[in-house]
């Protein structure tokens, strides 16, 4: 009894360090880009990117490896709202608009904005028919994870390969990627497009509560 008292509280310690780092990461990323520290150059890597990007991943996976408290809060995210989440994906047609008034390169804006948009469009559909223990939903939910997460890793090479600095290597003499370091659109790669990241990668981990694999109880029937 004593054990589980102070399971849950660890667990309830995490949960606040967990939603604090967020806040600090998604205020970093703020300023940072108001202040335009993400814009990279000929002769500057988006080094910065990188980091904001990678770094938390980098962090979440050791600590979900460990399997300590981390872990056990990331099991009580419900996954249907985690699925559901991902409609605000949606905004991808914001990229297919800056493309058509050509300042974004449509290498990288037609795939990032057409692949959002259908990510986030099968969002809600995905998480009723996981609630509902739909029979094809477990099969749905892998593929679309694993499509969410090439999508997004796609839109950041594409990005990169496309943008103005030394590791553009495909930008022409036309748009950039510029615009996607500057600020208000600097929050999509240095705050939302690694959130989501971490999403499809928590999901994928947590994949049998849903495909009914490895004889977890599947979420529509009470586990969460």
């Amino acid at each position: 009894m004593k054990n589980d008292k102070l399971n849950h509280e660890n667990v309830k310690f995490t949960k606040t360090l967990v939603y604090g780092a967020l806040a600090f990461w998604f205020v970093f990323a703020l300023v940072m880009g108001m202040q335009g520290r993400f814009a990279a150059g000929p002769q500057k890597p988006p080094l910065a990117l990188g980091l904001i990007i990678g770094l938390p991943m980098l962090l979440f996976g050791l600590a979900y490896a460990r399997h300590g408290s981390f872990w056990a809060f990331a099991q009580t995210l419900d996954l249907r709202v985690i699925t559901g989440l991902h409609l605000s994906r949606i905004v991808g047609f914001v990229f297919l608009a800056l493309c058509a008034e050509g300042r974004l390169p449509a290498e990288f804006a037609l795939p990032a904005g057409i692949n959002d948009i259908i990510i986030g469009l099968a969002a809600i559909p995905l998480a009723l028919g996981i609630s509902k223990g739909a029979p094809a939903a477990g099969k749905w939910f892998v593929a679309w994870n694993v499509f969410g997460l090439l999508d997004l890793i796609s839109a950041v090479t594409l990005g990169i390969l496309q943008s103005p600095s030394s590791l553009g290597i495909l930008a022409g003499s036309g748009p950039t990627t510029l615009l996607m370091s500057q600020f208000p659109l600097s929050m999509i790669p240095t705050f939302l497009v690694p959130v989501f990241m971490l999403l499809h990668m928590l999901s994928l981990s947590r994949r049998s509560e849903v495909t009914g694999t490895t004889g977890v109880p599947s979420i529509a029937h009470g586990h969460a």
